[in-house]
Parts: C-alpha cells; structure tokens; sequence
C-alpha cells in the first residue's frame, strides 16, 4: 500500500493491549523506497490520552497507564513543525524539527516498531528508548529509565529484545557521527506546499487497522474533493475512499 502526496493521514502510537496511545495528523510528503515522509505541520491535530481528572498520562509508565481509565483528548502538535521519515521495515523512524521561526533545531531519532500499514494512515509501537541528535550531530540518549523499566515486561520485550532495540540506536548514532543520511542535510530546508493548513483531525481517525473507512457521500457529491471537518485541498478526499487505498497497485506518491 502506498500513500499518495499530499493524503491527509494519521499516525497512531499503539500501546501493547491494543488500545490507541496517542495521534498525529500530517499530510504525506512522499512514499517511495527511503520511506513514508510525512509532515506534521504546528498546530495540526493530535490525540492523546488523559486520566478522568483531564492529567495527561504520558507523564506516567506505560504499566500504570493500562490499569488506569483514560480517555482520549484532542489537542494540537506543539510547539514544532516536524518532518517524519519512517523506513520500510526499519526499527525507528526519523523527526526532522523547526522552531516557529523557521530555524532547524535537530533530530529525534524515536525508536519503534516497524509501522504497520492501513488506508488511513499508519501505527506504530514505541519502544521506549529514543535519540536526541542537534544540528552539530551531537546526541544524547532519551528515556533511558523508562526503557530499562519496561525492559523484562511480558507486555513489552526482553532482554535480547532489548539489546536489538539499543543496537538499533547505535547504528544510527554511527551515522550521525558520520554525518551519513539521514543526517547529512537532506530536508533540513525543507519547506511543506504553501497550500497546507495544519492538519484537522479526520472522521476516521479511530478506525480499526483492519476495518474500511466509510466514505463521507456528502463531501464527494457533485466532484468535490473536500471533507466537511476541514480536511480539504485536493487532497482526493476521502483517502480513495478506504477500498481504493488498498489496492496495491495505487500509485506511489512523490513530490
């Protein structure tokens, strides 16, 4: 499956049961043999969860989390604007961030699951452990805590599993120091079509990975390309209406 420029797609962390964790909503840059590149613009729309006295629960282990009730709360991708690039079966996926001025502030190399695919976007399954790379390709670990935490958790991974995701961030710190890609410049100017708006949040957000989008008949009556909840600029809305968008043949987006 591939995604067309310019779809607007989701991006669901998942945690271990099942349950979705958290969103973001972007538009896709491209879709080729480096990866799905996609763009989350500042203040597009996020989701996320939050204990029944409105606390966000990010804050807390994941192990907590679960045995607690929580809802999901929109919110607003702040305060970035953020380029993600997620390798075809890769175990990370690649951040590049600017600052509301426009100035490239650095990587985040976030460790994860290789995502999975469905028509309306992509999930994924953190790992915990991440990388902080600066414009001058210095780096620091991040949430090495949590990470050893978690470590030994039937929900999460053991300690082999563990030493791969940690192998996994070494091989791109060597990169980094190399200044090999993706760490080499590419997109560190990159600048998304003046025509995107911070994504709004789709209808389908919430659908199931192995469910069908239902088509919007009301925003496609009469030809138009449109989404009554904003989500519009020739985007081909609905994502070709969830049974096109799985066809394998779709053609592979490009800038």
């Amino acid at each position: 499956m591939r995604y067309r420029y310019g779809q607007a797609i989701v991006r669901r962390g998942m945690h271990p049961d099942g349950r979705i964790a958290a969103v973001q909503c972007g538009r896709v840059v491209s879709d080729d043999v480096r990866g799905l590149l996609f763009w989350v613009d500042r203040g597009s729309a996020t989701v996320g969860r939050v204990a029944l006295d409105g606390t966000p629960t990010r804050v807390l282990p994941v192990r907590d989390e679960l045995v607690m009730p929580t809802l999901l709360q929109p919110g607003s991708w702040q305060p970035y604007r953020t380029l993600m690039l997620m390798p075809p079966g890769a175990g990370h996926s690649i951040w590049w961030s600017w600052d509301a001025a426009g100035d490239f502030v650095g990587w985040y190399v976030n460790l994860e699951a290789p995502v999975h695919r469905w028509a309306g976007g992509v999930d994924v399954q953190d790992q915990a452990l991440d990388l902080l790379v600066a414009p001058n390709r210095s780096w620091s670990w991040k949430d090495e805590d949590e990470f050893a935490a978690q470590t030994g958790d039937p929900l999460f991974w053991d300690a082999a599993d563990a030493a791969q995701i940690r192998a996994e961030g070494e091989r791109l710190i060597v990169r980094a120091e190399g200044g090999e890609f993706p760490f080499d410049g590419t997109w560190c100017d990159f600048r998304p079509d003046p025509a995107w708006s911070p994504t709004p949040l789709p209808y389908w957000w919430d659908t199931p990975s192995h469910g069908v989008i239902v088509p919007d008949l009301a925003a496609t009556s009469g030809g138009k390309e449109a989404c009554r909840h904003g989500c519009s600029q020739a985007t081909n809305w609905p994502p070709q209406t969830a049974l096109a968008a799985l066809d394998p043949h779709t053609k592979t987006a490009g800038p």
